[in-house]
């Protein structure tokens, strides 16, 4: 049922698009409750129609989304960066618009969205076996240390020190191991440290791995570390973290739109806020196949810093 201010919507607006809100309720240990209230002023401020839906176990957020398939509205997603990829192939092939509202431990993707211009945009979308990825999917050191901080929140490490430390927890447990990369480019058999595939720019919350990353390009960045010493790693990862990796001796960085990767044995890849695991993987980039919808002053409206 409508409310009082959401009647007086024009009623081809009504007709036409609502904003609807999935939000993941665990996501940011619980940051939605600071923010529900916002969304609610934000939305009657604009005399905007809207929905909140919450994700439960009977239902993920790609099952809500495809509830309004046959509709054209803004789907914004409420949560982190996994919340936002388990979403997407519910809004894919759709004409409704991802939106985002960050609240996340990490946020890379509306880090990567924001630097879009306001309004509509259409997106590419990479896709590793089954998953769609707007940012990155990565495999080594560098995934680890961003799994390891998961694991490490729940001590009693500051906050500030979480990255810090993972570096050194990861570093300590850390493996070598082989792949087979192919490309239309280039092969590569090899023991890695790191293997970044990138449509977006940012990762670990807020790392910049691939700077020069475009959404529209039709191209994944690929970012591949060579075999290295442990004692290098950590210089390594240190410069990754502040995105002044490119060109160092051992990292290659090439351009495809299409990779296949096989492993000896089954490894995970972190994907924006998910993990895959397998031991083949077949990486694509869709050029433009995604309505993103940029919005950063509602946004800031909604999280209370506007």
């Amino acid at each position: 049922e409508l409310s009082e201010s959401q009647q007086l919507l024009p009623m081809s607006f009504v007709k036409n698009m609502k904003y609807i809100f999935i939000i993941n309720a665990i996501a940011g240990r619980g940051k939605y409750k600071k923010i529900l209230p916002n969304i609610e002023q934000a939305c009657k401020k604009r005399n905007v129609e809207y929905e909140i839906r919450y994700i439960s176990a009977e239902k993920d957020g790609s099952q809500i989304a495809l509830e309004y398939k046959n509709e054209e509205n803004i789907i914004y997603v409420v949560g982190g960066d996994g919340t936002i990829t388990r979403t997407l192939a519910g809004i894919v092939g759709t004409k409704n618009k991802l939106g985002v509202i960050p609240s996340g431990s990490g946020n890379d993707t509306y880090r990567t969205i924001k630097m879009l211009p306001k309004g509509e945009n259409k997106i590419d979308l990479a896709k590793i076996n089954e998953t769609y990825f707007i940012n990155v999917a990565c495999t080594g050191v560098d995934a680890e240390v961003a799994n390891n901080i998961d694991k490490l929140r729940k001590t009693k490490i500051p906050t500030s020190q979480l990255y810090n430390a993972s570096i050194i927890y990861s570093f300590v447990k850390f493996k070598h191991k082989r792949m087979k990369l192919h490309t239309s480019i280039k092969d590569i058999y090899a023991k890695y440290t790191i293997l970044s595939i990138c449509n977006g720019e940012y990762y670990g919350g807020g790392f910049n791995i691939a700077p020069k990353a475009e959404l529209t390009d039709g191209l994944l960045d690929i970012y591949y570390a060579e075999k290295m010493s442990k004692i290098k790693m950590i210089p390594l990862l240190l410069k990754l973290k502040k995105g002044k990796h490119e060109g160092k001796r051992k990292i290659h960085k090439f351009r495809t739109n299409h990779i296949e990767i096989d492993f000896e044995e089954e490894i995970t890849f972190n994907v924006d806020g998910e993990k895959i695991t397998n031991n083949h993987f077949t990486i694509d980039i869709l050029p433009k196949v995604l309505n993103v919808y940029n919005d950063d002053e509602f946004v800031q409206r909604t999280i209370g810093d506007g």
